[in-house]
């Protein structure tokens, strides 16, 4: 059967693709390991690992066992069936608790979302913009992501100004100098994350 010239035979649902490459290369880093290192301990060049970290390639049931072995983790972890607990690091709000409120004194209040500091690829934290007055210059490592929650801010670069408002999201790298200002008299809140690199 065919509509306007496309076809419309039925299809085949193909079995999910196996995302090994992410959880290979963040468990190979945490074992200390080389992509050269997990490659000659698992006897496959260290060329074939590396496009298995990058999803090129999907290893064979007997060099996967290898890597589990090597690695020691289960297949099923490697192959997305199983989940290590200590990936996923839940903030409850009482832990939060007080810090989700502005200070009203400061400059720009910060809530740190990441309670203890579990994550270190990146930073999150809820941010209380001041008036223009409030204003503060900004440049670091990595990248950095507004998203508005509340109100209005101007986010001011060097020689150009971006306004933001609820629902809006900004990125930019970091080491642009830039500082960020409330608009209005109504209390701005937005979502602040950081790259580290």
């Amino acid at each position: 059967m065919s509509i306007y010239g496309y076809s419309m035979k039925p299809t085949r649902p193909s079995s999910p693709p196996l995302y090994i490459g992410p959880r290979l290369r963040a468990l190979r880093r945490r074992r200390g390991l080389t992509i050269a290192e997990l490659g000659q301990a698992v006897h496959i060049d260290k060329a074939h690992v590396s496009r298995i970290e990058r999803g090129l390639k999907t290893p064979s049931i007997g060099t996967l066992a290898r890597i589990a072995k090597t690695l020691d983790a289960p297949i099923g972890y490697l192959i997305g069936e199983t989940l290590d607990l200590s990936e996923v690091t839940v903030t409850r709000g009482e832990q939060l608790g007080v810090l989700l409120e502005p200070d009203e004194s400061a400059q720009h209040s910060f809530a740190p979302l990441l309670h203890g500091g579990a994550v270190r690829d990146f930073e999150a934290f809820l941010v209380y913009p001041k008036h223009e007055g409030g204003a503060l210059e900004a440049h670091h490592d990595g990248q950095e992501m507004i998203y508005m929650l509340t109100g209005t801010i101007d986010v001011i670069f060097s020689d150009h100004v971006e306004r933001l408002r609820a629902g809006d999201c900004i990125h930019f790298p970091g080491y642009l100098s830039h500082r960020i200002a409330r608009i209005g008299r109504a209390r701005a809140s937005a979502l602040l994350v950081l790259s580290a690199g």
